[in-house]
This record gives C-alpha cells, structure tokens and sequence, in this order.
C-alpha cells in the first residue's frame, strides 16, 4: 500500500468527485456482471441516488497522495439504532492488490468507533462472490444470516457482522 494514501471522510462534495464515485463504483462492480444475480444497483447508480444518500449516510474516500490526492476508493456508512451498515465498499482497478481495502474497512471501523453509536458493523455480501466473502472475514467479519433479493425465493446474499465494542482505532478516519 502507498505510504501517500489517505482515507477521510468526503466533505462538501461536488458533481465532479460525485461523477467519480460513480467511476469507482461501476468500474469495481464490473466484474460482477454475469456472476451475481440480480444485477447489482450500482448498474443503477446516478449522482442523485448518491447525492441523497449523502444527506443521510457517511462516506469515506481514500485518496492517493502520489496521484494529485485523487479518490480511488470509498465506502459508505448508514448508521441505524442496532448497527452500523457498510456498502458501496469499491477500489478502483488500478490500485487493487495494494491493501486499500482492507485499509478503507479499518479506516470505517475506526469512524464508527469514534462515533460511538453503536458497536456491532454489518453489511451484505453475493452469495457467488467467495472471493469478497473471503475478504470480509479477513477483515473480522462473520456470517450471521442470509437474505433475498426481491422476486426471489431462495437466499442471494449472506448478510455479515462484525463487533466493535472493545475495538480500538487504528486510523484518524
């Protein structure tokens, strides 16, 4: 991992930096299409979608120092009164294989934290994505349920969680 990056919270974003989430986004979701069914929402995803979810949710961006401090990652964050729901969690291709996720799920753990609103993080994985599965429970998750997509009758997601109580922070997110 580039010893340039930094991962922050986004603050008074424009169009630009929301048309380059949406970049992220599609680009890092790309290799799901045809694998994951139904198609993920990103496919979906406009700048009002994000703009919206802005008002309501955290969300955090790595940039790369070594590249004008351009974002090449995010994550977001809804905090609800049980838990604290992680999604959108996308790298850039360019820079996969190079410790920023894992850095950006520290980085979101650490924020909420922070916020000490809750202690238990959760998010929602595809069923067919192993290799993300995987990463999450690098990252300390565990399976804790199954859930389905709508118009479907058999389970398409494992919902994950992770708790936070004791945790201590590793970052300044």
């Amino acid at each position: 991992m580039s010893t340039n990056l930094r991962i922050e919270p986004l603050l008074n974003p424009d169009i630009a930096v929301f048309d380059r989430l949406i970049v992220i986004l599609k680009a890092a979701f790309a290799a799901q299409d045809g694998i994951v069914n139904p198609p993920s929402s990103v496919t979906r995803v406009d700048v009002a979608e994000l703009q919206w979810r802005f008002q309501r949710d955290a969300v955090l961006v790595a940039r790369d120092g070594q590249n004008e401090n351009a974002i090449i990652a995010q994550i977001w964050i809804e905090t609800t009164p049980e838990d604290a729901y992680l999604y959108k969690m996308s790298v850039d291709p360019a820079y996969h294989g190079k410790g920023i996720g894992r850095a950006l799920m520290d980085a979101a753990c650490d924020y909420v934290v922070q916020k000490g609103a809750v202690s238990r993080l959760r998010l929602n994985v595809r069923q067919e994505l192993t290799g993300n599965v995987a990463f999450f429970q690098r990252c300390g998750f565990v399976t804790t349920g199954e859930g389905v997509h709508s118009g479907f009758t058999e389970p398409t997601y494992w919902i994950m969680t992770r708790d936070i109580a004791d945790q201590e922070t590793r970052s300044i997110a």
